[in-house]
């Protein structure tokens, strides 16, 4: 979809950004979202102009030449339905951000005619007299808000429709009220300078929470990404572990076994859930306590730093086994925090350790 934006508005000359630090991406992707939400709002300022239409005419039945009145509500029903046949034909095609860029043009263009049409009504009610009747600003301040509402993504569209619905108000107010009419003219132009605010603070505030969702998602879907990458990382070296012919073994700070791999029960002849929970005073050979205490508090210094640990005799449920391994410091290391033991078997000829042998 926001390839083919690019190519519909790739023609349009640029102009500033509304929001700053914008990607071409974001801002191509505020213009789409920007013209979907147009496009839901059109059936509500479609079905506006004809309900208050038919009011006006019943309002006015009894003041206004009924066939002058029966003349512009007609405009204006023909009008809606010419508006809501063109809503219907792009909603029934396919809803790509060509056809939304293409809807909003023509939706503009419908607002500034249907915003003339309702301009209209101040010259009808100055011929008949009724310029100063009350039902006059209220229905049209009243399609002005409808055209915030359904239309405040776009705050172009909200000036098409006010200006030329306001304008000719304005002029036959200045005209046709004596003395007050000016005050009453500018006071109708104040107004309509506050709905174009209004509309333009609006489409503001809806660039910012579609960019705001925008890169919410992104970041999600960026987290999400490296949640995957961190569970798979995790699995493999899960696999690597498990399928390893050394034993691995994670040690508390305080000493505690927090991780035991599948092959301590074969090389130390104890399950892994039975030497997860021991001490190293449980599974480490009194005689090379000390060397081990020694590795681990030259670790403490030496971050991810493999250690050398050449003899070790480790115990699970049956005798000391000698083994020749790593020892690596990994206390700050998220899912580790501890002191990770890697190592295998030394065989008859490099064991010579008295104690291997009890």
């Amino acid at each position: 979809m926001i390839a083919e934006l690019q190519t519909a508005i790739s023609k349009v000359p640029s102009r500033k950004a509304q929001l700053k630090g914008l990607t071409q991406v974001e801002a191509v992707k505020i213009k789409v979202e920007r013209y979907a939400l147009l496009f839901r709002g059109a059936p509500v300022a479609i079905g506006a102009s004809a309900i208050n239409a038919a009011l006006t005419l019943a309002v006015v039945w009894s003041d206004i030449d009924r066939s002058v009145m029966f003349g512009w509500a007609g405009a204006i029903l023909l009008l809606t339905a010419l508006r809501f046949s063109i809503w219907w034909r792009y909603r029934s095609s396919r809803t790509s951000a060509r056809n939304l860029s293409r809807f909003a043009r023509v939706h503009v263009f419908f607002m500034a005619l249907n915003g003339a049409m309702w301009g209209a009504l101040g010259p009808i009610f100055f011929v008949y007299g009724l310029i100063d009747h009350a039902f006059l600003p209220f229905v049209v301040a009243g399609t002005t808000a409808v055209a915030i509402v359904s239309a405040g993504a776009s705050w172009r569209a909200v000036l098409a429709f006010t200006i030329p619905a306001l304008a000719p108000l304005a002029v036959v107010y200045a005209i046709a009220s004596g003395p007050d009419g000016f005050a009453i003219a500018g006071v109708v132009i104040l107004y309509g300078m506050a709905m174009t605010y209004i509309a333009m603070t609006t489409q503001r505030m809806i660039d910012r929470s579609i960019l705001l969702h925008t890169r919410n998602v992104n970041m999600f879907s960026e987290l999400q990404r490296r949640v995957d990458e961190a569970n798979e990382a995790e699995q493999r070296f899960r696999a690597l572990v498990e399928a390893s012919q050394e034993v691995t073994i994670i040690f508390s700070p305080e000493g505690k076994v927090t991780y035991a791999s599948p092959s301590v029960a074969r090389l130390l002849n104890a399950q892994p859930e039975v030497v997860v929970g021991l001490t190293t005073k449980d599974i480490v050979h009194p005689d090379d306590m000390a060397l081990f205490r020694a590795v681990g508090e030259k670790s403490l210094s030496n971050l991810g730093e493999v250690m050398s640990l050449p003899h070790v005799c480790l115990k699970g449920e049956g005798a000391y086994v000698p083994f020749s391994g790593r020892l690596t410091n990994m206390l700050y290391v998220p899912g580790v925090e501890g002191f990770v033991f890697s190592g295998g078997l030394l065989d008859e000829a490099q064991s010579h350790h008295i104690h291997a042998a009890e």
